[in-house]
């Protein structure tokens, strides 16, 4: 995971600095140019002007190999309704998210594009179900559960509504697993983990014996 997280940092920044990058791939090539002069009147500096024009063509080269094996996805605001949940199930639940409390009510929203966020009230009206009965969720020290809505919004219109279950005294809030596999769907395991804020998602996974579907 933290490697891909880094290969795609690394792409996306020669992407970014792709003006920088052709700046310096210019001035390898007036080098090589200069060079070329050079050895055009007689001097024997070929080894030279075949290194410049070496490095020119990689710097040149640069942003279109970071294009092409980590292609540009399009922009939040123009992805359909699928496009959306894909990827948020792909994002990075630490770094591409930020969260803000208030008044009983928690929002949290994608730095890329803020219009992109989760909001959930944890008052009456945020409740799903008060008395949660699963046995994944009453198997704890205390056995009281309650489901919550999560809903997802971009640009203030909803997009999907998602459930997720404060187990042991709002110790942790775990995804709802599909009641014929049994197990959580990476969707909803995401949108677990972007909401972990007390880091207690995988412990309580493992108590409530709960499994992610990777298929």
């Amino acid at each position: 995971m933290e490697v891909n997280i880094f290969y795609k940092k690394v792409m996306t920044w020669l992407k970014v600095n792709a003006a920088i990058i052709n700046k310096i791939a210019g001035f390898f090539f007036f080098c090589t140019l200069i060079s070329a002069v050079f050895w055009a009147f007689g001097n024997d500096i070929e080894p030279i002007v075949a290194l410049l024009s070496l490095f020119s063509s990689l710097f040149f080269s640069v942003p279109h190999m970071a294009e092409f094996l980590l292609p540009s996805r399009k922009p939040i605001k123009a992805m359909s309704h699928e496009e959306l949940l894909n990827f948020i199930k792909d994002s990075d639940e630490k770094n591409d998210w930020q969260g803000i409390s208030k008044d009983w009510v928690s929002e949290i929203f994608l730095k890329e594009d803020p219009r992109l966020r989760f909001y959930c009230k944890c008052s009456d009206e945020g409740i799903q179900n008060e008395n949660f009965k699963e046995e994944w969720a009453n198997k704890h020290a205390d056995p009281n559960a309650t489901g919550y809505w999560y809903d997802l919004y971009y640009d203030g219109n909803l997009i999907e509504r998602f459930i997720l279950v404060s187990v042991d005294g709002g110790r942790a809030r775990l995804p709802v697993p599909n009641w014929e596999t049994k197990k959580v769907s990476q969707l909803d395991y995401k949108v677990a983990q972007i909401h972990d804020i007390l880091k207690s998602l995988e412990q309580y996974m493992l108590r409530s014996k709960l499994e992610v579907d990777h298929k």
